[in-house]
């Protein structure tokens, strides 16, 4: 890259050089040529006012008023309809040649070697312009040095820092991505673009795992229950079995496929308590109030921050959970300091700790054991904290949603 820099600049300085010499021999050919056709005209003049030819003015113009006096070489160079004309005689002479008026019948000759000024000067001005040539080379192969410093190494530097932190599951941290010039704007897109990549990988590989492994279960056991089916009929109890186990593959899948979309981590802040009511509202064994009791206590409005979808799924694992494990039909739903809490009665304590890991389930659950697995992963991804304890004949799960940066303020304050 530095040489291509290199070899432009030098380029350009030739190119501009050469313009330079070729201007000069531009404006040294019109001004001698204005400086003759000013003596023609006043010659001209002279004639048709006195009726005879005057002397020309200038030095080293001479005029030549017969064909006798003029030289061969003027009047064979002027041969035709060419009124000037330039001749190069051996030395440093060099004439211009004009034919005045035919009435005239004269040719002004104007040896102009020593107007020569560029020719005359040629060597000198070589050296000038071999010393400039040279200095603006430098310069030019500095600034391009310097070009390439500022822009080029900086992104050989980018490329090795991204290529050093390939296959680390860690985010992508870029050192130049604080810089306010194109190469910080550079940086912070191929972090925010190599980053959202490496989330997508990582979702497309957890959600590739988790149905190869987490519905395998539900799986068998519905393939099994179809088989018993072709040699009996089911009993209630197995097809109560087989649309439970059903309708928890259809949550755990559409969950998956919540986590595995990238607008799923679009967080913003919501109204946790009306999104609780309307999921309440949807569940057949709360809102129809015969069966199951329902305790809410909680204040008129309550914001979190997360992505609505995934918290309505999470509150719908919670609420499913208690609802089929409770060992009465009974619900509390409070606010403890800054957690929700979930609380339903339970016959036997048990172990919390590994609730919330995959494939694990109670003794008497008829499910897949997926549920607060899945809980846990939503709680993550929204980067909600939780706790679980069962104690008292009660067991209860209390989430801590995030607080918008206004009402954490507010918090705080």
């Amino acid at each position: 890259m530095f040489t291509l820099f290199g070899g432009f600049t030098l380029l350009l300085c030739l190119i501009y050089s050469g313009i330079g010499v070729l201007a000069a021999y531009v404006i040294e050919d019109q001004l001698i040529d204005n400086l003759i056709t000013n003596e023609v005209d006043y010659i001209e003049q002279h004639f048709q006012q006195h009726g005879e030819l005057p002397p020309p003015r200038l030095p080293h113009f001479t005029l030549y008023t017969s064909p006798a006096d003029t030289p061969a070489a003027f009047t064979a160079t002027l041969d035709g309809d060419r009124r000037k004309a330039e001749l190069f005689v051996t030395g440093h002479q060099h004439y211009h040649l004009r034919e005045l008026a035919p009435e005239t019948g004269t040719i002004l000759a104007a040896e102009v070697g020593s107007l020569l000024t560029v020719s005359n000067q040629s060597g000198r001005l070589l050296w000038l312009l071999f010393a400039a040539f040279l200095c603006t080379t430098g310069m030019a192969v500095w600034l391009a040095h310097g070009l390439v410093t500022a822009s080029i190494r900086p992104i050989l530097s980018l490329a090795r820092e991204v290529e050093a932190q390939t296959g680390s599951e860690q985010p992508l941290e870029l050192t130049t991505n604080t810089r306010n010039d194109e190469i910080g704007f550079l940086a912070r897109t191929l972090q925010r673009s190599l980053n959202d990549l490496r989330q997508a990988q990582r979702r497309e590989a957890e959600f590739t795992r988790d149905v190869s492994h987490e519905l395998r279960t539900g799986l068998a056991i519905a393939t099994n229950t179809l088989t018993l089916a072709r040699n009996r009929s089911l009993r209630e109890m197995e097809l109560q079995e087989l649309r439970s186990i059903l309708a928890t593959m259809n949550r755990t899948v559409s969950t998956l496929l919540t986590l595995a979309r990238a607008e799923s981590f679009e967080f913003s802040t919501f109204n946790l308590r009306a999104l609780l009511e309307q999921r309440l509202l949807i569940r057949p064994e709360i809102s129809d109030g015969k069966n199951f009791q329902l305790e809410l206590i909680l204040p008129e409005s309550m914001s979190a921050n997360g992505n609505p979808n995934l918290t309505g799924l999470l509150l719908d694992i919670l609420l499913d959970n208690a609802i089929r494990h409770a060992s009465k039909p009974v619900l509390q739903v409070y606010t403890l300091s800054n957690a929700l809490v979930f609380e339903n009665p339970v016959d036997a304590m048990f172990d919390t700790e590994p609730l919330f890991n995959a494939g694990i389930r109670g003794e008497n659950s008829e499910g897949i054991g997926q549920g607060l697995y899945l809980a846990r992963r939503i709680l993550a991804t929204q980067r909600w904290d939780f706790s679980a304890r069962c104690d008292k004949g009660a067991f209860s799960i209390s989430i801590f949603p995030a607080q918008s940066p206004t009402d954490a303020l507010q918090i705080s304050a």
